[in-house]
């Protein structure tokens, strides 16, 4: 004779991982959809930040990045030479469009020194302005500075 202790126990398992998934299925599917709807408004945001950050540089404004956004920043001696030769500049240019000396635009591309925050925003600026922006900026810093 069969157990009916054993039998019923497995009986309301049974039942009751059935009505479990029935009241999990609809959330499982709400939330991978709300996964979807969260990643799609991040790659919005990103995008928005970047076209943000694109218009300050192009405006012509050396405002500072907020300190989280300078950290992600990874710039060496290597990268600085790599954004001055690509803006074809000289170092005594490039000091006066980061508001430096020409020593300390020296020392950073020897690596004996790195720049400060303001400066590595600055540089991150200069890597998104064009040709023709930053020929301008150049005439207006050039005056001054005579």
């Amino acid at each position: 004779m069969p157990d009916i202790k054993a039998i019923l126990s497995e009986e309301i398992r049974r039942l009751a991982k059935k009505e479990v998934k029935l009241a999990v299925t609809p959330l499982a599917k709400t939330i991978v959809e709300q996964r979807k709807t969260i990643s799609e408004l991040k790659k919005r945001i990103s995008a928005l930040e970047n076209r943000k950050t694109t218009a300050t540089a192009a405006a012509g404004s050396n405002e500072v990045q907020p300190a989280d956004e300078t950290k992600k920043l990874r710039l060496n001696a290597a990268g600085i030479i790599r954004v001055r030769t690509k803006l074809k500049l000289t170092q005594s240019d490039f000091a006066k469009l980061l508001n430096v000396s020409t020593h300390t635009v020296s020392m950073w591309e020897l690596g004996k020194n790195s720049p400060r925050k303001d400066a590595r925003a600055a540089i991150c600026a200069l890597r998104t302005i064009g040709k023709r922006d930053l020929k301008k900026r150049l005439a207006e810093l050039t005056p001054a500075a005579e």
